[in-house]
Formats: structure tokens, C-alpha cells, sequence
């Protein structure tokens, strides 16, 4: 049996993912179960333009654990997880994308490794992703140890669990981004205040419908700006 959570607040972020979000809210309240009596789920619909929203409005409409956030206009990456967070309400929080590339059965691995720590978070022990973006994390990860350091094996693995009250003590409005360096810059701000975080390794699986959203050449370039942005900032002002 894994170990049980008092509470569990899941949510994932949704853009243009009709053919994903009622599977990851399905599997979300057969699977959940196992970790914690009481669950809740929440997508996060930043600004989809297909039936993402209106799917989960009527999966939210269906079963009371679950509720949508609706973003007028696209918040980005970053942006969504913000209100996930700041929407979660009970002690442990977890989330991860909706394109479904992830097994929500792995967040046993979470919850066994999070006895003494506040954060544990997933690394892809082999990531299912086309060549050219495997590339491209590779650089930016080490690029991110150069910098940063702090031993990060992935940072933008979108597998994370949380003890809620750590942004109680630590909260995000000292993470300033909210394209794709807002994973990296909360880790980063997390450690560099003292919140102990375990690293533990999950399964990656292809993108079998759908868009990717993270590997254009736009979003590439403003998590790098946003990357040397913190960088300076922090050695400018280290106590920040």
C-alpha cells in the first residue's frame, strides 16, 4: 500500500487540450484516491480557443470534486500554474501538465520519497520527446546548474508535489515569471529559501494528440531572457 496524504489538491494546466482533458480528470479521480481521502481536482483552462473549456465545465458539473479556472486571455505556462496554486486548499498540492504524458500512478513514487521534505519533485528518467527538444533541454539544464547550481536533474518536469504551506512561507510572489521559466525560477526561489526539496525519477510517454506548447523558438527565447533576468537580479541583489 503507498503512503497516505492528509488532503490533496491536483490540478493541471489546459490549453487547446480537448482531446486530453477528460481523460487526465478521469484518471485524476479514479487514481488520486489511493493517496488521499480527501481530493479535489482543478483544470486550468488558460484561454483555450477549442471544447477544452466547455469539457471540463461539464466534467466540473458532473462530479463536485472538480472545478475549472477559466482565463480570459492566455496567461501562459507559468501563469497557470500560479492559479493553481494559489486555488489549492488542502495540505499537499500536485500538479502536472494535460497533454497526458505523464502516468498519474507515478505520484507513488512522490509520496513515498516526501517523509522529511516539503517538496518532491519528478525528473524524466527518459524523456518521450522529439530530438530537437531533447536538445534543447539538455542546454538549458545545465545552462541552469551553470548558473544556479543546486544539482537540478530537470527543471521543468512537470511532476511536482507540495506541502501547501510552503508558499504560506515562501510566497509566489517572489517568483516574478510567468512564461516556461516559472518552473525553474520557483525551484530555484524554493532552495535559495531554505525549503527542503527531493529529487525522484518518473515515466515520460509520447504525445499521442495535440500540439506540443513549450519548444517554440518564441517561448525558448523568453525563458532564456527571463532565465538571465533572475541571474542578474539575484547578483545584484543576493538577500531578494
Amino acid at each position: 500500500m503507498p503512503a497516505r496524504l492528509d488532503g490533496l489538491s491536483f490540478f493541471f494546466p489546459a490549453l487547446n487540450e480537448e482531446d486530453h482533458v477528460g481523460a487526465v480528470v478521469n484518471d485524476a479521480l479514479t487514481i488520486l484516491p489511493r493517496f488521499a481521502d480527501d481530493v479535489d481536482v482543478t483544470v486550468v483552462d488558460d484561454g483555450s480557443t477549442d471544447r477544452t473549456g466547455t469539457i471540463a465545465d461539464d466534467l466540473a458539473g458532473r462530479d463536485p470534486r472538480v472545478r475549472v479556472i477559466h482565463h480570459g486571455t492566455r496567461r501562459g505556462y507559468g501563469g497557470a500554474v500560479r492559479s493553481g496554486l494559489r486555488a489549492a486548499t488542502k495540505p499537499w498540492v500536485f500538479y502536472t501538465d494535460g497533454d497526458r504524458q505523464f502516468d498519474l500512478a507515478d505520484l507513488e513514487r512522490l509520496v513515498n520519497a516526501s517523509d522529511g521534505f516539503d517538496a518532491v519533485v519528478g525528473y524524466r528518467e527518459k524523456r518521450a520527446d522529439p530530438p530537437r527538444r531533447l536538445f534543447v533541454a539538455w542546454v538549458y539544464n545545465r545552462l541552469i546548474r551553470l548558473l544556479f547550481g543546486g544539482g537540478w536533474r530537470d527543471v521543468d518536469c512537470a511532476f511536482k508535489l507540495f506541502r501547501r504551506d510552503v508558499f504560506a512561507r515562501v510566497p509566489l510572489e517572489r517568483v516574478r515569471a510567468n512564461g516556461a521559466f516559472f518552473s525553474p525560477e520557483l525551484l530555484i526561489t524554493l532552495r535559495r529559501a531554505g525549503i527542503r526539496i527531493r529529487q525522484v525519477g518518473v515515466r515520460h510517454f509520447p504525445r499521442t494528440a495535440g500540439e506540443e506548447k513549450g519548444a517554440s523558438p518564441r517561448v525558448i527565447l523568453r525563458a532564456i531572457r527571463d532565465l538571465f533576468v533572475l541571474r542578474a537580479r539575484l547578483w545584484l541583489r543576493p538577500n531578494d
